[in-house]
């Protein structure tokens, strides 16, 4: 662990952006890994890198189900920010700008 950042040093989550708790999730597992940061350390920080509406709903479900691991909080993350209708607006935006049949040729 050594030479680990300090948890002003780490990324904060807000909740905001079309893919940012991905991001963030991957941004954790690569601190961890590069850092041989062990789970017990990671899931202490949360509370102070949690900021605006996600740091709102840190502590309602921290309040509410304790104690838990880094693979808990990732699947709670997951679940509340990756949900159908995140899904819709991915595959929407995905398809019109990959798939538009009007669009003119690239190569000619």
């Amino acid at each position: 662990m050594k030479g680990a950042p300090q948890s002003r040093e780490w990324p904060t989550f807000t909740g905001e952006g079309e893919y940012y708790h991905m991001s963030f999730i991957k941004t954790i597992d690569m601190l961890q890994e590069d850092y041989a940061i062990p789970e017990k350390l990671i899931t202490p920080r949360l509370h102070s890198i949690f900021e605006k509406s996600a740091k709102g709903w840190y502590y309602g479900i921290r309040q509410t189900n304790g104690e838990n691991t880094c693979s808990w909080w990732k699947h709670e993350i997951i679940t509340k920010w990756e949900n159908d209708d995140w899904r819709y607006k991915i595959e929407n935006a995905f398809e019109n700008s990959f798939f538009d049949c009007q669009a003119e040729a690239m190569i000619e």
